[in-house]
Order: C-alpha cells, then structure tokens, then sequence
C-alpha cells in the first residue's frame, strides 16, 4: 500500500496541490507554525477534484487504448463510456473545429483543448 500513498502524494505535487491539502489528504499532521497558520480552504480542495478527475479520465483513456473492454462489468462500462465521450469529442472537434483559449489576435499560436470526458456527461464513476 505505501506505494500508492506515494504515488499519490507525487501525483498531488506534479498538479500543484498546496503542501497542508495534500498532507491532510494524507493524514498528516503538519508541525510548527505551517501547520497552525496554513489551512486547505474550499478553492483548494475543489482544485484538487479537478486534478483527481483529470488523472482518472487520463487513467480510462490509457486503459481503453490497451483494450476497449472488460470482463468486469464495473470497469467494462467505464470503458464504455470513456471511448463513446472520445468519440464523441472527435466528432465535435471535426464538426466545429478546435477550441481556441487565449487572445486570438495573439501572434503566438492559440493552446487548443480537448476538455475532460464529464464535458459529455461523464462524471468519476458516471450514473451506473
């Protein structure tokens, strides 16, 4: 199991989760004076969902590009879900083109996004 926690604790630092949310994620106590004046407020523990949500949809893609199906049930419809959202989105991405975030008038190239699968109604575990 320690490996998960740290594999956890790795994934909190890469998306930036602030140092007191991740180790109350992780039951710990922080000492001295960060722990007395730090606190994890409502915008932090939010920010963390949307990082988790992020790495769980990556999570499904990457699984479904080994095999879009599995014997078990749970993760089969997971799976599902997750390749019918990708199609889906390549669907709408051919029909309306890429979506442009930043200053259009710009001279550096606009970042596209693809936007995370609960965009189509997707959430963690969906409505099974």
């Amino acid at each position: 199991m320690q490996g998960r926690r740290h594999g956890h604790k790795t994934g909190m630092a890469e998306d930036g989760v602030p140092e007191i949310l991740s180790e109350q994620r992780l039951g710990h106590e922080v000492p001295g004076m960060r722990g007395l004046y730090a606190h994890a407020s409502d915008r932090m523990r939010a920010d963390l969902g949307t990082a988790l949500q992020a790495r769980w949809e990556a999570s499904l893609r990457a699984r479904a590009a080994i095999s879009p199906r599995s014997p078990v049930k749970l993760l089969d419809a997971l799976l599902a879900r997750a390749t019918d959202a990708e199609a889906q989105r390549a669907t709408i991405h051919t029909l309306t083109g890429p979506v442009y975030t930043g200053d259009a008038a710009s001279q550096i190239p606009p970042k596209l996004e693809a936007g995370p699968i609960r965009d189509v109604g997707l959430g963690l575990l969906g409505s099974l």
